[in-house]
């Protein structure tokens, strides 16, 4: 694929600040290098190496409904049973419909491109990282743990979107553009193994209070979700263990503070520097008397049971001409100066309810009832009953689909990798489901540039 950075490394992120992350709103001066032989300059000391990291993070949320900001929630969401938009767009209407062109510019440029684009930054600094002979160990093995953790991440996503993509590793251009397609189980595969070389490099303190930076718990966590995705359910159910037993997260009792920048149960979030979060502002109306530009589906706004305190406090309604239109309100800020609340990618209810499925599966059901039900009883909701493994199993996929409706594709990807995509989707969106769309279109652009990538079944 063709980015057009690849002449010289983008080393002009290095004039994001630090502090633009954090609390700190101090500016650092670092002119950035004119060429890509220049770019070890970067790498010469642990500050300007850091700015360089925190300049990815920055390129990952700045704008709106990219990949890592706000796309993976509203694009998912609408192919699956989650959301539905008000008002025809053919953008939108091309996902919710499950007929998405293999020209959409939304697939090429805020799916593919702004993914590969954020790899090959991560790719350009474990690069630097290796070519560096004067950063201080720890810096150098924290900015590498944080780098493979951030494109791991992103792999997971790209594969469960499009199933077998380009693996890339590096930064070179002529290597890059004629790179095939990997097999999704290599790639997965090799992620996991990155991810157990990043345990072995990251620490359990986060280097910033935000957690906007991943830590031990970071990697272990998306380990877990990893393992959970392959049916590997011995080292799914070890590897969140090993989160909840460190006992540095905790569920939050009040449900309004589970998405606040400060949240104990947040175990990684991205952090806007100067405003909330896409998902706030995306799906909070104007005003209390206009239609949102979002709604949960009526199946989903079904599924919550009677005193479930989720529906009271994640969904909220606008009245307008006598119908109510519920939309997703996890995030309270539409648009705000004051930051209070960041994007929250990996979270303790998360951990619980992997455990509890890969408990489930390995026959320990009393450990996967108690699992459950501290996800349960949260929500203001009675112990579950579910007693076998197969109800159990059953049991924690529509808590999964309570708990984390509108974030992050949740129930687009367990939809698919349960098998469960064609009864449910098929039965809801009739002659508008094909079982080919539970891959996304690899992008016709892509495929002009590079003829070696092959076209997903059914477009």
């Amino acid at each position: 694929m063709k980015l057009k950075l690849l002449t010289t490394k983008c080393w002009l992120l290095l004039v994001i600040p630090f502090s633009l992350f954090f609390s700190c709103r101090k500016f650092i001066d670092i002119a950035p290098p004119a060429t890509q032989a220049e770019a070890s300059k970067v790498f010469a000391t642990d500050q300007t190496a850091t700015a360089a990291a925190i300049g990815l993070y920055y390129q990952m949320i700045s704008a709106n409904l990219n990949f890592m900001s706000g796309a993976m929630t509203i694009y998912p969401g609408l192919s699956s049973d989650d959301l539905v938009n008000v008002s025809s767009n053919s953008d939108y209407d091309a996902f919710k419909n499950n007929n998405i062109p293999i020209t959409s510019s939304t697939v090429n440029s805020k799916l593919w491109g702004n993914a590969y684009r954020n790899i090959y930054q991560a790719n350009s600094v474990l690069e630097g990282l290796v070519a560096s002979n004067s950063l201080s160990t720890p810096i150098k093995e924290q900015l590498e743990g944080e780098m493979l953790f951030t494109r791991a991440l992103h792999y997971f996503y790209l594969v469960n979107l499009f199933g077998d993509v380009p693996y890339e590793t590096a930064t070179g251009y002529r290597e890059n553009s004629t790179l095939p397609r990997t097999p999704a189980a290599t790639i997965n595969a090799q992620m996991i193994s990155d991810l157990l070389r990043a345990k072995q490099l990251l620490r359990g303190s986060y280097s910033v209070s935000t957690n906007s930076r991943p830590n031990l718990m970071s990697v272990t966590a998306l380990l877990a979700r990893y393992y959970l995705f392959q049916n590997d359910w011995s080292n799914a159910g070890k590897q969140a263990d090993e989160v909840i037993s460190s006992g540095n997260y905790r569920l939050e009792s009040n449900l309004t503070n589970v998405f606040l920048a400060t949240s104990v149960e947040t175990i990684y979030q991205l952090a806007r520097p100067t405003n909330n979060t896409v998902e706030g502002s995306v799906f909070i109306p104007i005003s209390g008397t206009v239609r949102p530009a979002f709604t949960i589906t009526s199946s989903l706004l079904s599924k919550f049971e009677p005193n479930d305190n989720r529906k009271t406090n994640w969904l909220k309604s606008n009245i307008v001409s006598g119908v109510a239109h519920y939309y997703p309100y996890k995030y309270k800020v539409r648009s705000s100066t004051t930051i209070t609340e960041n994007s929250v990618v990996i979270r303790l209810a998360e951990i619980y309810l992997i455990r509890s499925e890969a408990r489930a599966q390995l026959n320990d059901l009393t450990g996967s009832r108690s699992d459950l039900n501290i996800v349960r009883t949260r929500a203001g909701l009675t112990t579950t009953t579910a007693v076998t493994r197969p109800e159990l199993v059953s049991a924690v996929l529509e808590e999964r689909q309570l708990e984390f409706f509108a974030e992050w594709g949740h129930r687009w990807f367990d939809l698919k990798r349960t098998g469960a995509a064609n009864t449910i989707l098929g039965a809801l969106k009739g002659s508008n489901w094909q079982p080919e769309d539970q891959l996304y279109p690899i992008p016709q652009a892509q495929i002009l540039l590079n003829p070696v990538l092959t076209q997903n079944k059914g477009y």
